[in-house]
Order: structure tokens, then sequence, then C-alpha cells
């Protein structure tokens, strides 16, 4: 006699992402960026800002950085990839206003610095000034934490993920 053994299902896991930057967490559909107001770039939410660093919402690794400083991507558990970008139309300022802190390939920890933002000059330039925290690959569902959030104090967003 054989016993029939049911394929085990991939549960879905969950990942915790931290606000990267204190400020008021909004919802995506309210960008300036068509791209990220209607999912194109990833599901999450976006924060208008009150501090003046970056943190890293969680652990990972900085797999791409744009030239001018205003966007990291982090590769996360389970291949979840995380995108922090600043500003809508933030590669017109030339990096003025963006001190990257991180290199592509570094291991970072959840607090870690990403970028240092000096606000009063990007606010200079950029008539719309906002944080989007974002996620794709391989997450099926989001839940966005709106309201007042404190960097690397308060879960901003949180991923079902499921593993492949």
């Amino acid at each position: 006699m054989t016993t029939q053994v049911k394929p085990s299902t991939p549960k879905l896991i969950k990942l915790n992402l931290m606000a990267p930057i204190s400020g008021e967490a909004l919802p995506t559909t309210q960008h300036s960026d068509v791209a990220i107001s209607h999912g194109l770039q990833g599901q999450g939410l976006i924060i208008s800002p009150l501090g003046s660093r970056i943190l890293a919402p969680c652990d990972g690794i900085i797999i791409k950085k744009s030239a001018t400083n205003y966007q990291v991507i982090m590769q996360v558990n389970h291949g979840v990839l995380v995108e922090l970008t600043c500003g809508y139309q933030a590669i017109s300022t030339h990096g003025v206003g963006f001190i990257s802190q991180v290199k592509i390939g570094q291991k970072i920890k959840a607090g870690d610095v990403l970028i240092e933002l000096d606000l009063l000059n990007i606010k200079k330039q950029l008539s719309y000034f906002h944080v989007a925290l974002l996620v794709t690959n391989g997450v099926v569902k989001t839940r966005p934490h709106y309201g007042a959030v404190r960097a690397n104090e308060d879960i901003a967003l949180v991923a079902i993920i499921k593993p492949k």
C-alpha cells in the first residue's frame, strides 16, 4: 500500500518594511508620476518627508541606484525588490540635494542611511517632493499604513510574498 503525498503549497510570507523617512504616508495614487500613481513601478506608498535621511526599510543588498542619487533599489528576502524613489522628475536636479551613502553590491541593515537629503535645496528645484516606497517581484499584496510615520520606528508597509 502506498501513501500519496499532497504537494505542499508554498506558504505566504509577511515582510515588514519600516518607514524609510519620517513624515506623512499617503497612497501612491497621489504621486505626480504616472508610473508610480498607476502601480507600474510596484505596489506601496509615498511619504511626504519631514526628515532629511532616507533609511533602509529592511535588510538587503543594493542592486541599483540612479546616477543622480534620487533612487535606490534593494534586493531583499525571497527575491523581492524594494525601490525608494525621491521626488518627481528629480533627475532634473542633476543630483544636487541628494547624497548617496551606499554603493551597488553593498549589504545593508534596516535603519542604515541610504541617501542624505538637502530638503531646502531640493524644494527650491522641485515643485513636488515625496519619497515612494515600492515593492515588486513576488509580492502578492501590500498593506500600507497611512498617516504619520517615524523613520525606522514605524512599520510603513507590509508586503505579502509568495516564495519561489
